[in-house]
């Protein structure tokens, strides 16, 4: 059995991992507050999300962090509104940011790649949905400047991601056959809808490799791949296995497995679809998405 890499550990998570894990959830639920209807909180929301980009940006090097000031410069724009913004509301991405920040900064290695990963693929969904928010109030500026901080956050994804997917495919490809065959049936039995697509993806080893680590950490890997799918839209996806392995890896990471006697750990829950909003091309989002 091949020595599973770094990335894939689902314990002893680094300082920045755990960080960036929280703020993943906290900006899982700011994308709920921006399709829930409350302009207030979904304002504050919009200048947490900004203050985390800036803590993302300040932690990062490299061509991840040229994006990323990038995108906070450009998000700033996104964060002005006349809506009256409720304070409490962005409490927890303020404290997610301040997490990032206190954590260290990250060369993007291992379990710190892959949870930076994680965060940056929730922020393109969820400035994507600032700039459907705005338009739909006829913040022109606004949505096209969040728009611009999408297609930096997916240039900054892009170059976060390559490492960990690379390591998570080369375990995928060399785990046995036997159990390449098991993930195989795992993912008919779940996503029967789904099955055949996914094997003929890039990203089906990674995929087979985050179900092989949650398995061996004792988690329910059907049920687990079924919450994962059933969290936001794949209709989308460009890759859906990639998008299937970090939330994966986030699941993962926040739950126990089924077999512990102690119970899941606390999260936010999956925020909704994003919905369609009026002023924002459709299309031109999705191409800004990574996926």
């Amino acid at each position: 059995m091949p020595e599973p890499p770094t990335v894939l550990e689902l314990t002893g998570a680094s300082a920045p991992a755990r960080a960036r894990h929280f703020a993943a959830e906290t900006t899982d639920s700011a994308l709920a507050s921006l399709t829930a209807g409350d302009d207030s909180a979904a304002a504050a929301q919009l200048i947490g999300v900004g203050e985390v980009l800036d803590a993302l940006a300040q932690t990062s090097f490299g061509p991840t962090q040229a994006e990323l000031r990038e995108a906070a410069a450009h998000f700033e724009r996104a964060t002005r509104s006349h809506i009256r913004a409720e304070k409490e509301e962005m409490y927890a991405l303020r404290r997610a940011a301040h997490q990032i920040v206190h954590s260290g900064s990250t060369l993007g290695r291992g379990q710190d790649g892959a949870a930076t990963a994680l965060v940056l693929d929730i922020m393109i969904l969820t400035v994507i949905a600032a700039a459907r928010w705005h338009a739909a109030r006829g913040h022109a500026q606004q949505a096209e400047a969040a728009l611009q901080t999408a297609a930096h956050l997916r240039a900054a994804y892009q170059a976060t991601a390559a490492i960990p997917l690379a390591a998570m495919r080369a375990y995928g490809q060399r785990l046995p056959a036997q159990s390449r065959r098991h993930h195989a049936a795992t993912v008919r039995t779940a996503l029967p809808h789904l099955a055949e697509s996914l094997r003929a993806e890039s990203g089906w080893n990674a995929l087979t490799a985050v179900l092989d680590q949650a398995e061996r950490a004792g988690h329910d890997t059907t049920a687990l791949l079924a919450e994962a799918t059933a969290q936001r839209e794949l209709d989308s996806a460009d890759s859906i296995s990639e998008v299937l392995v970090w939330r994966l890896q986030h699941l993962g990471y926040v739950t126990q497995p089924a077999s512990a006697p102690s119970s899941r750990r606390p999260r936010t829950e999956p925020a909704p679809a994003v919905p369609a909003g009026s002023g924002v091309d459709h299309q031109e989002a999705n191409r800004l998405r990574r996926r």
